[in-house]
């Protein structure tokens, strides 16, 4: 759905709809779970997190008809909402999920290239696991949310450089773990 689409659906859940804010919820809730999960490390505090963004946004619904973009109030919502979780000590899950599901597409589906892909998927999945935080979000965002730099930069309170700078050192260190690691 496009920008446009989602302020229509803001318009009808600011009337009360709620089958319009389902849509806005099923539009967005899993990349803003991503969101609150880089931040909270706990699959179900990052769920609930989310929940009570979209419950706070139905609440408040009436006071909402100054937003202009729907995707960016929620993000930052989301952001909000994860930090006072963190400050209120939520407590993160011992099973952590990841975030990039690295795939790769197969060239061959031998039972050896299948292993190796296997191998080189996990490797890649180390390579992120050890970015810095802040790094590591950016790059979430940018290849999970497919957001642009521009989008980012807002998002974070940072500034465009920041953000290809951020990019450009993930891709730098990943490709340096992957060569270090990987042998063919």
């Amino acid at each position: 759905m496009d920008k446009e689409q989602s302020i229509i659906l803001l318009e009808k859940m600011i009337l009360g709809d709620e089958h319009a804010l389902r849509q806005l919820f099923d539009m967005f809730s899993h990349k803003l779970f991503h969101l609150a999960y880089s931040h909270l490390q706990s699959q179900e505090v990052a769920e609930e997190a989310v929940l009570d963004v979209f419950t706070a946004i139905w609440n408040k619904r009436k006071s909402l008809t100054h937003i202009k973009n729907i995707e960016s109030y929620l993000y930052i919502s989301t952001k909000n909402q994860a930090l006072q979780y963190l400050r209120h000590n939520a407590i993160p899950d011992k099973n952590r999920l990841s975030l990039y599901e690295i795939e790769l597409v197969a060239e061959d589906d031998t039972p050896e290239h299948i292993l190796l892909d296997k191998e080189y998927e996990s490797l890649i999945q180390a390579a992120i696991d050890t970015l810095p935080p802040k790094c590591k979000e950016v790059f979430r965002l940018c290849l999970s949310d497919k957001l642009k730099n521009r989008e980012i930069a807002k998002l974070l309170s940072i500034s465009e450089k920041t953000v290809s700078d951020h990019l450009a050192l993930a891709y730098k260190r990943i490709a340096s773990y992957v060569k270090k690691r990987y042998r063919q």
